[in-house]
């Protein structure tokens, strides 16, 4: 059974730490603990109420050199400022981060030749001062107030936000259950392999999920809302983006929900891509499948460059200003997906369309030359050069595209739920109704 130490108020926390025996718990009561910390033996680190651990020097808040260490239910806070390492930077193996609270203005945590770890439930957020936070701390002095907001302005302005959750050289991690707020890239993973992210949420960051250099990496659930960029894939080998949901990236000109540049190998399955400026965007990639993705509501569904050998199998193309656009990218497998846009025929009843589906390369190609002329977006004199360009050009053309939408019941769309529901319901009162009716009439 491993010991277990309850902090004393008048006892220091890292001479706790140094002091502790290997495997020992030790519990942190409620309270504020100036820094830094280091771990470097496995232990148990748990909160007993709010612990708030901060540090006073240029260290990162809490450093973990060790395996096997559990850290549990404390908040970090840091407010050093485009420091090169982490609020909590782990260095270890098998380690457990969980239900951690994560208040930074550089990158929140940071995994160096770390494996077999498992960070979940954690909160990231990335934080500017705010000029007026410490006003309490200074009383009424007005020209002491003030100076005070000239340097956290001048601080501001050269603060660079740092990524949420940073992995280099680190394997075979499991990062779950986290929320990532406000930071450079929500999760960045680079030059590592074999890591499952799962049903983690980053919102307002440059790039929700980036994957850098790396293979074999699990992207499942997740949820990525208003940032620029949902997920970037790039250099990316044999990847699974399953079952995750993009939405509203559509703030910057260069938004996308999924982005993959470089990218050889990957499933796409089953993603819900929405509200973005451009739903999906693939560039020199080859060799993936992409299949039962959701592309509604984007300004562009989709975009393929300069790719090949990639299959599009299955998905649905709904709503969208422009369906899909390729250029340079004839060797791409397009068939079997769903256009609400289609003027389709179904000669011989096998719901697909006999009829291909033809994607215009033409605005791809002109505003890949001139950026400036996305402005004349869908201006009749733009429709009307798209239609002249069309004759005679090479076209990627979905074959066979499905004539009705697959069905979404087997997914769990709420709509189709919701409608399944209300039917239930009316069929009940009918029922119901039905009864009353019959015992009136029979008592008469």
């Amino acid at each position: 059974m491993p010991a277990k130490s309850l902090l004393a108020a008048t006892e220091s926390l890292q001479a706790k730490l140094d002091q502790a025996a290997p495997g020992d718990v030790i519990t942190i009561p409620a309270g504020e603990y100036d820094g830094p910390f280091r771990v470097t033996k496995p232990l148990t680190l748990q909160a007993s109420g709010e612990v708030i651990l901060r540090t006073a020097t240029d260290d990162p808040v809490l450093t973990i050199d060790s395996n096997q260490v559990i850290l549990r239910g404390l908040k970090l806070q840091d407010k050093r400022i485009n420091q090169p390492l982490a609020t909590l930077v782990i260095r270890g193996n098998q380690n457990l981060v969980e239900q951690v609270e994560i208040d930074t203005m550089g990158t929140g945590i940071q995994l160096r030749d770390a494996s077999f770890n498992e960070l979940r439930q954690i909160r990231v957020t990335g934080h500017v001062l705010d000029p007026t936070e410490t006003a309490a701390d200074i009383g009424h002095d007005h020209s002491a107030h003030m100076l005070l907001t000239q340097k956290q302005q001048d601080a501001n302005s050269k603060a660079k936000k740092g990524n949420g959750i940073d992995l280099r050289q680190s394997h075979q991690n499991r990062l779950f259950g986290n929320q990532i707020i406000n930071a450079f890239d929500g999760l960045y993973l680079e030059n590592s392999h074999e890591n499952l992210l799962e049903q983690n949420q980053v919102e307002k960051s440059r790039y929700g999920i980036h994957l850098m250099g790396t293979s074999k990496t699990q992207v499942l659930e997740n949820t990525g809302n208003g940032n620029v960029t949902g997920a970037m894939l790039m250099d990316t080998a044999s990847a699974t983006v399953r079952n995750n949901r993009f939405l509203k990236q559509k703030d910057n000109p260069n938004s996308q929900g999924i982005l993959l540049y470089s990218v050889s190998d990957s499933l796409l399955e089953g993603n819900r891509i929405e509200g973005n400026r451009v739903g999906l965007y693939v560039e020199n990639s080859s060799g993936n499948e992409i299949t039962n993705n959701e592309l509604l509501l984007n300004f562009i569904g989709m975009q393929v460059k300069d790719s090949a050998d990639n299959q599009l199998i299955f998905n649905q193309f709904v709503s969208n200003v422009i369906q899909a656009q390729a250029q340079d990218s004839e060797a791409d497998s397009f068939d079997g997906n769903y256009w609400d846009n289609l003027q389709g025929l179904d000669v011989n009843g096998d719901e697909r369309s006999d009829l291909s589906y033809e994607m215009n390369p033409f605005f791809l190609a002109l505003t890949d030359a001139v950026p400036p002329y996305q402005l004349f977006f869908q201006s009749p004199g733009f429709v009307f050069l798209e239609s002249l360009f069309a004759t005679g050009s090479v076209q990627v053309r979905d074959a066979s595209p499905l004539m009705t939408p697959i069905s979404t019941v087997d997914q769990g769309d709420p709509l189709e739920s919701s409608r399944t529901q209300t039917g239930l319901l009316g069929a009940l009162l009918l029922l119901i109704s039905l009864t009353f009716i019959y015992v009136g009439v029979n008592r008469k």
